[in-house]
């Protein structure tokens, strides 16, 4: 049996997807019983990635841990931080007493010092994982092109012009995130893959104002976006964070997109077999769901 740790979120329900056919399955998500139709006929437990007595009790009788949860949408304003790591340390101990391997989902540049903090609270996941003891495989994700054009949609509101943070023209390798959860999925399945970071990067660099002008494509809009100087979305973001760190978070990450980010890392590697797709604007084309993906 594989245990998806945030199997109701955008990665988390593809994951599902992929190993439902052949795989028992057990889901464990803050609104995992909430999550029907969407999600395969699989077991389902609700529950906190941070309360180690749960995680541990939603681990018996599994073989490997995916651990797909983030906490970019946490409202908590120490939400990002807490869901990586207090959640690492939860699994590794359910992993630890069931004797079983873990999967990790991280990011593309996961550093102590990188400029997103969702890569920095990833890297002091990946610590954790891979100093337990347990066979682990971290799988490291560029940005999900799919996460983007929520955002690029959302954020033009009825106007058709998409608002960026900066110029949005540095460089990036966005991925679709169908690709990443065939690599997950595989990896939870493959004992060959352990002890190995497997880097999954789109197949060519775009840029956010590429991005922004596909998901315009993708819904026959017209006009240019709009651009936010990255200075005011700086004082937005601070005064957002005690209120609405979510919000706050996702400001911050606009304002790391003006840095290209690095695609390979020296202790990573593509997986050999792995032909990841173009990103099109039907790859941008968002609707909003009955529920929104939060982890």
């Amino acid at each position: 049996m594989i245990l998806v740790v945030g199997g109701t979120g955008r990665l988390g329900r593809l994951v599902v997807d992929a190993l439902a056919d052949g795989h028992a399955l057990r889901v464990f998500a803050r609104h995992a019983t909430a999550a029907e139709p969407a999600l395969a006929p699989v077991e389902r437990i609700d529950g906190d990635v941070r309360d180690s007595d749960a995680v541990v009790a939603a681990a018996a009788g599994a073989s490997c841990i995916v651990l797909a949860s983030h906490g970019v949408e946490s409202r908590e304003r120490d939400g990002l931080e807490t869901v990586d790591v207090l959640g690492a340390r939860a699994v590794v101990a359910a992993a630890t007493r069931h004797a079983c391997s873990i999967v990790l989902v991280s990011a593309v540049g996961a550093a102590p010092d990188a400029r997103q903090p969702l890569a920095r609270t990833k890297w002091a996941a990946e610590q954790i994982v891979t100093a337990s003891g347990v066979p682990w495989t971290i799988v490291r994700s560029a940005s999900f092109a799919q996460t983007w054009a929520m955002i690029l949609t959302l954020s033009a509101g009825g106007s058709g012009r998409p608002s960026l943070i900066g110029r949005g023209e540095a460089i990036h390798r966005f991925v679709d995130v169908r690709d990443v959860a065939g690599v997950v999925a595989r990896a939870a399945t493959d004992d060959a893959l352990r002890g190995r970071i497997l880097e999954v990067c789109g197949p060519a660099g775009l840029s956010a104002s590429q991005l922004a002008e596909m998901v315009q494509v993708a819904n026959s809009w017209h006009g240019s976006p709009r651009h936010l100087p990255v200075a005011a979305a700086r004082i937005i973001a601070s005064c957002l964070t005690p209120f609405r760190p979510d919000l706050a978070r996702r400001l911050t990450l606009g304002i790391a997109m003006n840095v290209s980010q690095p695609a390979d890392g020296a202790d990573a590697e593509a997986p050999s077999w792995l032909v990841t797709r173009p990103i099109t604007p039907e790859t941008m084309r968002w609707s909003p769901p009955s529920t929104v993906p939060t982890a």
